[in-house]
């Protein structure tokens, strides 16, 4: 059952990174959104109530002006995202200050339950989120095309995705059959240096042959400008990214005395359980290409 769940999820996964636009948007706000109520659970199974409400109606708005630009018609650049995020994040932390200090309970909110709102919106809803820019991502100087698959965008989030799965992947593989050092025992008992060194390295692999495959071979507006000798160092900063986003994740479920962020996928755990590398490792990867790759910001 395990099996069957993890490779159904995977190929729906992929069909919508292929597809892009709106149909990627939205089967990830979905996911985040689900993600998001998880979050919430385990707050609330420390005793910390943050409103769930705006919480989850952030995450939607995130996700809604990461997608815009993808909406046909509407003719907006691949910046209008970027540009606007930091206006929704004000109003999102304005909000939920204002609408916990009027909250009729008794007590009255804590910082605790401000808190936890805020991280909640930022955590699962604009990290995630980036993973949109970054399929949507089409800098000027780039032949735009409407076909999915040759679309720069889907040779960025090909990069990342790699990196994060491979990390995971051979972190638990080189982890079960070499390790013997812990990493952080007080978080994660199982992870180990030697798994965290085997999903480094298998990251450095995968990102170094992405690269070399879209600009090479499948991609003719040769997404990444040739510069192979980054692809290496993309790997560790992401893989790097993951592997402390997993750790983060561990720690608030450690707090909060929850084994799973939740159930609902059999043999997996939660939308959080599945996606904590990606939270940290698509946000980063976008903002890294954006700077490094492209020089664009």
């Amino acid at each position: 059952m395990r099996i069957f769940y993890g490779w159904t999820l995977f190929f729906i996964a992929v069909a919508a990174i292929m597809v892009g636009g709106l149909f990627f948007a939205v089967l990830l706000c979905a996911a985040s959104f689900m993600a998001g109520k998880e979050y919430i659970a385990i707050a609330r199974a420390k005793g910390i109530k943050p409103s769930a409400r705006i919480v989850l109606g952030m995450i939607i708005a995130f996700f809604v002006i990461a997608a815009l630009p993808s909406v046909p018609g509407l003719n907006l650049p691949w910046t209008f995202s970027l540009e606007h995020f930091p206006i929704l994040l004000t109003v999102g932390m304005c909000i939920a200050f204002f609408r916990l200090l009027f909250r009729n309970e008794k007590p009255p909110a804590t910082i605790a339950d401000i808190a936890t709102t805020i991280l909640g919106f930022i955590y699962v809803g604009w990290m995630p989120s980036h993973l949109v820019l970054l399929r949507n991502l089409n800098p000027s100087g780039m032949e735009i095309t409407t076909n999915p698959l040759q679309q720069p965008g889907l040779a960025y989030v090909w990069c990342s995705l790699f990196i994060v799965w491979a990390t995971d992947v051979f972190a638990y593989y080189a982890g079960k059959k070499f390790g013997k050092h812990l990493l952080f025992p007080q978080i994660s008992p199982k992870k180990t240096i030697e798994g965290a060194i085997g999903g480094l390295i298998a990251a450095i692999f995968f990102a170094t042959l992405v690269v070399y495959l879209s600009d090479y071979y499948l991609f003719p507006s040769h997404p990444f400008h040739y510069q192979l000798w980054q692809a290496p160092l993309m790997a560790i900063i992401v893989s790097l990214a993951c592997q402390l986003g997993d750790l983060c994740e561990s720690l608030l479920k450690r707090d909060a005395g929850v084994k799973d962020s939740g159930s609902i996928i059999p043999g997996h755990g939660g939308f959080l359980d599945r996606g904590d590398s990606l939270i940290f490792g698509g946000a980063i990867s976008y903002y890294w290409i954006c700077l490094i790759v492209l020089g664009l910001l």
